[in-house]
């Protein structure tokens, strides 16, 4: 029984205690970086810097440096200069039964505007979201055949599929590592986690991010993407974020025999992710009381329960299962 409740655990997007006995995943962490950009499509242009060339750069040092993790297998969508269909780009990592997506990219903007920004699917929070999608999005215009391979796609107002919505924790989560790290290894001023219509995100179904790694319109910052020793510092800040995400949440199975547990530990049921913001009353939680609601960068979770037993969690668990939360599962908070 708690084997099978650790399903959700490895998922949590909330922190939780370490348990004793840990066995790791047999099969590789697939991992897909999607250089942004190339070929016809060069991308932001500023200051001589060429945003096609710099996103295949550092994703390449990214792949040279999980090369040497024995249990992670890297790909690219492009290890060149050449076009590839943004609506493409979501399936090689689909097909390649890839565990996470890592789309690559820079910004620019008509100000001095500078800093490390990381995206996971969403309906857009504000304008300045949804500018940032819109230039990324707008390549697809320049696409042969594109009327008929974006007909289902509004590029303006992009939402979460329902695989999207499954994976959107996890995707937050991998989305926090990687832009802790831009902020702390690379050096980059912190231009937070938030949510877009991106395209390229919205094709994939496994937990999927899309970095703007700085603006190349900053002479400052475009100098120091385009340099060798800047590449190298965001390279390896997105590499260790993607180690320390495997590490955390890559795993076949947790066995213990009860939890950690001390005084300022609690127990809620999470029942959903999504960016709308429901009352405690909506028709969704099916008469469930209580409900919590905690908000991280504009995506809404909700729990139902709140309780220091784990004996009591169980039985929440199983109240909101037999309510239809099939996928609800414990949450350890602190």
């Amino acid at each position: 029984m708690i084997r099978l409740l650790l399903r959700g655990l490895v998922i949590a997007s909330l922190l939780y205690l370490g348990f004793p006995s840990i066995y790791a995943q047999s099969d590789p962490f697939k991992v897909v970086l999607d250089p942004g950009h190339g070929g016809k499509d060069p991308g932001n242009v500023h200051n001589g810097y060429y945003e096609k060339t710099i996103t295949l750069a550092i994703s390449k040092k990214v792949e040279a440096i999980l090369n040497k993790e024995k249990d992670v297998d890297v790909s690219l969508t492009r290890d060149r200069d050449v076009a590839v269909d943004l609506y493409a780009r979501g399936p090689i990592a689909n097909k390649k039964s890839a565990d996470v997506f890592v789309s690559i990219h820079c910004d620019a903007h008509d100000s001095n505007a500078h800093g490390a920004g990381t995206f996971v699917l969403g309906l857009h929070r504000a304008d300045k979201n949804l500018e940032v999608a819109k230039r990324e999005n707008a390549v697809i215009y320049r696409e042969e055949g594109y009327t008929e391979n974006y007909a289902k796609f509004n590029s303006d107002a992009i939402g979460v599929s329902v695989i999207q919505e499954e994976n959107l924790n996890q995707s937050i989560q991998l989305a926090y590592k990687v832009q802790n790290g831009l902020v702390k290894r690379a050096g980059r001023r912190d231009r937070q986690v938030k949510q877009a219509g991106f395209v390229v995100l919205y094709g994939t179904i496994m937990p999927s991010i899309l970095i703007e790694v700085g603006f190349l319109s900053n002479a400052n910052e475009g100098a120091f993407l385009n340099s060798n020793a800047g590449q190298q510092k965001v390279a390896e800040a997105i590499a260790a974020a993607l180690i320390d995400y495997k590490n955390e949440f890559f795993m076949n199975s947790i066995a213990f025999d009860q939890p950690t547990f001390d005084s300022t530990t609690y127990y809620r049921i999470q029942l959903a992710a999504s960016d709308r913001r429901l009352s405690e009353n909506d028709p969704f939680f099916k008469g469930l009381k209580p409900i919590y609601r905690d908000e991280v960068s504009a995506v809404m979770r909700y729990f139902y329960g709140r309780t220091s037993s784990f004996q009591t969690a169980q039985e929440l668990l199983k109240q909101a299962q037999n309510k239809g939360f099939k996928d609800a599962f414990i949450a350890e908070m602190n």
